[in-house]
């Protein structure tokens, strides 16, 4: 054997595909592993990993990393967290298709749902983009110094905003318009998608309070665009159905298109408590019956910092809709004064409000909420004597209602106070029972979205620390299993997510006694000086990708080695 490129010696080798742990050295050349086992010969450079876990780089297959990878190629946190390959375009959301007239709709949009700062897009994007349709945006990727690998599906609401403007946030699409969204979806496969995903979920509510445009459409849309998903011979189709599972949605449209669905989400505490169990049974009902459909799960609490300049925590309360329709913050500070909107929000808090995704339906589901209120907490406050206070405690020292002191201390801090909230997936029990099925496919680290609220693209350390270390959940092999090979496979990307000879070398190195994620930091390194919450792992002692070793969290990267896959049918990516 020639002189390797790299020898990383003395792992420990976890290769993805769930098989127990060996002690084993790994050559690599030309961004490949070459030799696995006993790597005679030299190396232009050698890694010792003694004591330390090799395993294939982390695939986090929901991100919403669209328009930072335009700024930040290296889609910052993801890698400092073992992440080599990034999902893009969940839940239907993206930069395209995007004609020039639309680029303002589509950026409120992220700014809304994604809650993703319109400041940083205007200035990260600027004010001429390099593509518009689909494949533009495909092979400007391709001209990026990309970090790690991305995989894009092309998303619903872009697809819906380029056919029908504005009112695709307000009305069922003709005939006419539905095939001309079913042309673009191809175009998309064609130019390398990896799937078509959209989303229906009641939380999903854009600009102006209107619905995200994919939430508008007919299911007869949905089968139309599934169809042109499955006319391309490769690929998924990715639904975002919110708290309640839509079981014959999912087999409808696999079966319109032939090819695999990912649902979003298998969370705990959905529908009440235990109510996973049912989620869980069905799920794996439809495996027995041989229909490729996975949920999505996550391994963290579904939490919220927010202020409420925008309180997306509260998009499906109807008692916030004039907060929803207010114009600027002036608008927003006289609706939380007004005595009958606080009210109005108080009879929700009790579970006696009018129909909303919060507190209607089943009692279990409404205790959950009510669960959820009850542990508000302020995360941010210029009076330091209130950090970390829950809300409840301190209207009971001061003897007033809740509800009126959250808007009196927010009006207070002229809306800058931040407060943090766990909505869902915070009952431990729960959510080992969730990770401990095999087949949920583990996602929703949302990186690239929610930036000032939450940061939990660290997902794969927090696994790793808390689930594996701490809890004894999942043995290692099977966490990495699920961080790798799994939904590496799920996705169709067919050649990651394994240590083998032939593969791409996108390996991390990590210790298994320390590895983790950091505590949530804020800091203001977006574009225009806007602000994100950032988590800095422990353990991760060397990230690669295709074979070149990326920097230190921090550190600018000499070289980059990130590609573009580009899936086709019967074909596997580079």
């Amino acid at each position: 054997m020639s002189a390797l490129d790299l020898k990383i010696v003395g792992g420990t080798l976890i290769d993805g595909t769930g098989a127990e742990r060996r002690r084993a050295d790994i050559g690599i050349q030309d961004g490949r592993v070459v030799a696995v086992g006993e790597v005679p010969g030299h190396a232009a450079q050698t890694v010792d990993a003694g004591g330390l876990v090799v395993a294939p780089g982390f695939v986090d297959i929901h991100t919403h990393y669209d328009a930072q990878v335009l700024w930040d190629p290296l889609l910052t946190v993801s890698p400092w967290h073992g992440v080599t390959t990034a999902m893009l375009g969940n839940c239907g959301f993206g930069v395209a298709p995007t004609r020039p007239q639309h680029r303002d709709l589509v950026l409120r949009t992220l700014e809304r749902v994604e809650g993703m700062s319109l400041a940083a897009l205007e200035a990260g994007l600027g004010r001429d983009w390099p593509f518009q349709s689909f494949p533009e945006y495909m092979d400007a990727l391709e001209r990026v110094p990309l970090g790690i690998n991305v995989a894009v599906m092309v998303g619903h609401t872009p697809v819906r905003l380029w056919v029908m403007g504005d009112e695709a946030t307000t009305r069922a699409a003709t005939g006419e318009e539905i095939a001309q969204m079913r042309d673009l979806v191809a175009q998309a496969m064609d130019a390398g998608a990896v799937g078509f995903a959209t989303s229906v979920s009641k939380v999903h509510i854009g600009y102006s309070g209107r619905p995200v445009p994919s939430r508008l459409a007919a299911f007869d849309e949905m089968l139309e665009l599934a169809r042109a998903v499955g006319a391309s011979g490769h690929g998924l189709i990715h639904y975002n159905v919110g708290r309640d599972p839509l079981w014959d949605a999912y087999e409808a449209l696999h079966a319109a298109s032939g090819r695999p669905v990912v649902w979003t989400s298998l969370l705990a505490g959905s529908l009440g408590p235990g109510s996973h169990r049912a989620h869980l049974e069905r799920a794996a009902q439809q495996r027995e019956r041989g229909l490729p459909i996975h949920g999505q799960g996550a391994c963290r609490p579904i939490q919220f910092e927010f202020d409420f300049r925008s309180p997306v925590v509260f998009d499906t309360w109807a008692s916030f809709e004039p907060v929803r329709q207010a114009a600027d913050e002036a608008q927003r500070r006289a609706v939380y004064a007004d005595p009958a909107f606080r009210a109005r929000v108080r009879r929700q808090v009790a579970g006696r409000g009018p129909d909303d995704a919060w507190f209607a339906g089943k009692e279990a589901e409404g205790d959950t909420r009510r669960a959820a209120f009850r542990e508000l907490a302020i995360s941010w406050s210029a009076d330091d004597r209130l950090i970390e206070r829950k809300l409840v405690d301190l209207a009971q020292e001061r003897g007033v209602d809740p509800v009126d002191l959250m808007f009196d201390l927010a009006l207070g801090s002229e809306l800058r106070m931040r407060w943090r909230i766990a909505l869902l997936n915070f009952d431990e029990a729960e959510v080992c029972e969730i990770l401990q099925d095999p087949h949920v496919v583990l996602g929703l680290g949302d990186g690239g979205a929610h930036m000032s609220q939450l940061c939990d693209a660290c997902h794969p350390t927090y696994l790793l620390g808390h689930w594996v270390r701490d809890r004894g959940a999942l043995s290692l092999e099977e966490a990495v299993r699920r961080l790798t090979s799994q939904p590496a496979e799920v996705f169709g990307l067919h050649n990651r997510g394994r240590i083998a000879p032939g593969l791409p070398a996108d390996l991390v190195i990590f210790d298994p006694a320390t590895v983790g994620a950091g505590p949530l930091q804020r800091v203001h390194d977006l574009p225009a000086g806007e602000d994100r919450l950032i988590s800095h792992p422990f353990g991760i002692e060397a990230v690669f990708v295709n074979g070149h070793r990326l920097p230190p969290p921090g550190q600018p990267a000499a070289q980059t080695s990130g590609r573009l896959l580009r899936q086709r049918a019967a074909a596997t990516t580079a």
